[in-house]
């Protein structure tokens, strides 16, 4: 990934790594004490947030091979592949965690709601990134090819 888009997304994401550090406003984590339900719920739902970002740079990765390719045979893998980073983007610009006013159980109920959206992009990400790794191993591009032994 360019130096650039790497910096835009860690840019991007850091609010959430952010978010994913501070305890809930309703019930803070003291040492030694478990989380409150919404508290918990929170920091699974950053923590698929983390994975996902991090398998960006993989899915980006694929999409850069592909685009590679001297042929139309990649697109709907790169459609795929732009599809999964797109509803990722989409997730995290309407993620708006509740503010300390709502009640935990409003909270517990948001972040639930919010890992179901999340598990819906991680099954787009893992589809695309299967399905188009699966193009290139039975098409490998010309530079992937392996020379002919004499």
């Amino acid at each position: 990934m360019k130096s650039s888009l790497k910096n835009a997304v860690c840019a991007a994401a850091a609010p959430f790594l952010l978010l994913a550090a501070c305890s809930s406003p309703n019930k803070p984590i003291s040492e030694g004490a478990a989380p409150s339900p919404a508290s918990a719920a929170e920091i699974a739902l950053m923590a698929t947030h983390d994975s996902l970002m991090f398998q960006t740079d993989e899915l980006m990765a694929r999409k850069g091979k592909l685009s590679g390719y001297h042929s139309e045979a990649p697109a709907p893998y790169i459609h795929g592949l732009t599809a999964a980073d797109n509803a990722m983007m989409a997730w995290m610009h309407q993620y708006k965690a509740p503010d300390s006013t709502a009640t935990p159980e409003a909270r517990l109920a948001y972040f639930q709601q919010q890992q179901q959206q999340l598990a819906v992009v991680r099954r787009l990400f893992r589809s695309s990134l299967d399905s188009a790794t699966k193009f290139q191993a039975q098409h490998p591009a010309a530079g992937d090819v392996a020379p002919a032994s004499k």
